[in-house]
């Protein structure tokens, strides 16, 4: 299965280590269509952005990089779910001029209100060994998650069930619903047999993408496409794949 696109890099706004005019120059290195930058939204802890004023100010330039290095620059953001109403840390005017949106959950994230950072994220970390707290926290982050694409509409949900657990059936299902994809992220390791066939099973969408936060690994998605082939994915199934031509 060829992949054209890249949709979920980080650069120096956040925790990535290049700036993003050297991310996108690595994407049209490796040959892709379209690379996007996404780096994470204000509220991930130490990691964020400094404010959501980088995105517009990201696209200012995407334009003059993609006219330079032949590749469509997008931008957009991995936006964090800062709660278990599913609100994400991006106002909606900001989101609306984004050409990404992603929603993910992650433990290190400040939440609104504040105290749930202590009853909800903190217990995913010191829960683990403790059944019946992983199993709360399981159920928890699925209905965050789950309200998060409801509410927001999401091009795709960034590595689920990577740290945080949930039930990929249950956000397959809401996936399918909104139109929202599942990636398969080659970035980290994490259940992705499982996350492929949730969405085999409920009609999600599937994209695969880098989470590059290097030049060198901008693009780098053969493992996905290979998991992709594994599972017999049709490419119509999978937003960044090129369709066959009849």
């Amino acid at each position: 299965m060829e992949l054209y696109a890249d949709w979920h890099t980080h650069s120096s706004h956040s925790d990535g280590h290049a700036p993003p005019e050297e991310m996108v120059a690595a994407a049209a290195a490796r040959g892709l269509a379209e690379v996007a930058i996404t780096d994470h939204g204000p509220r991930a802890m130490f990691i964020g952005v400094r404010d959501t004023g980088v995105y517009l100010e990201l696209k200012e330039q995407a334009a003059r990089w993609s006219k330079k290095y032949g590749v469509r620059v997008l931008v957009g953001a991995e936006a964090n779910v800062t709660g278990l109403d599913g609100g994400l840390d991006l106002p909606p005017e900001v989101a609306a001029e984004l050409d990404i949106l992603i929603a993910g959950l992650h433990p290190q994230v400040w939440c609104v209100p504040w105290w749930q950072t202590l009853t909800w994220i903190a217990p995913n970390q010191a829960g683990r060994a403790l059944e019946p707290v992983r199993q709360a926290m399981r159920r928890a982050n699925t209905a965050a998650l789950v309200r998060a694409v409801y509410k927001h509409r999401p091009t795709f949900v960034s590595h689920p069930g990577l740290v945080m657990a949930v039930d990929l059936d249950e956000v397959a299902k809401a996936c399918a619903a909104t139109g929202c994809a599942m990636e398969i992220n080659t970035g980290h390791s994490y259940r992705k047999d499982g996350v492929v066939r949730a969405a085999l099973r409920r009609g999600a969408l599937i994209v695969v993408n880098s989470d590059a936060h290097f030049p060198a690994t901008v693009g780098d998605l053969a493992a996905g496409a290979a998991l992709l082939e594994k599972h017999r994915v049709p490419p119509e199934q999978v937003l960044n794949a090129r369709r066959p031509l009849h």
